[in-house]
């Protein structure tokens, strides 16, 4: 399974989900980028990432209560926007927001495997499988 805008939608506000993988999909492809410094401060500490949906130029996003992630439009600084990215084990990561007040991370709804099950945030965990995510290269060609 992959994460995925779902629909191939460019829209704001559309839902990531699981869905079959497809490595052709733009709608499966996201870009990580180094968010840097907070503030205009430097980076200490763990370093941030931006998730950029590769079909949109949207930001993965975290968002309140709900907890669903959604594509979105926010300022770079703004922390819903802002991931850490650690190691779990076996080249599976944890992807923790890092608003560190709420402390969450992507989670897979209900520890789904099925296509259209939602990806939102919940508490980080101590390594629930239904946390991880491996990372793979698109490789276009």
């Amino acid at each position: 399974m992959s994460l995925n805008v779902w629909g191939g939608a460019t829209t704001v506000g559309t839902p990531i989900k699981l869905y079959e993988r497809t490595p052709k999909a733009n709608n499966t492809h996201f870009e990580i980028v180094s968010a840097g410094g907070y503030f205009a401060r430097p980076e200490k500490g763990d370093r941030g990432y931006h998730i950029i949906c590769a079909n949109s130029g949207l930001y993965l996003c975290l968002n309140d209560p709900a907890g669903k992630i959604t594509a979105k439009i926010r300022p770079p600084l703004d922390t819903a926007v802002r991931w850490n990215i650690a190691h779990v084990r076996n080249g599976a990561y944890a992807i923790n927001n890092v608003n560190g007040d709420k402390k969450l991370q992507l989670n897979v709804r209900g520890a789904g495997k099925e296509s259209g099950t939602e990806v939102i945030s919940y508490a980080i965990t101590g390594g629930a499988e239904n946390a991880q995510f491996i990372l793979k290269p698109v490789v276009q060609g």
